[in-house]
């Protein structure tokens, strides 16, 4: 995969996973509540 098209897909999943983050709650609590037990798992 060439530079230019690997930048135009990892674009398109960051604006995907920003706009699913913002307009879909369920997405983002599900999100959030991954990275709080991934967090508290791997706390010192």
């Amino acid at each position: 995969m060439k530079n230019v098209t690997y930048a135009k897909v990892c674009g398109g999943v960051g604006v995907a996973w920003v706009l699913a983050l913002l307009f879909i709650p369920p997405f983002a609590q599900l999100v959030e509540g991954l990275m709080l037990l991934f967090l508290s798992t791997n706390a010192r």
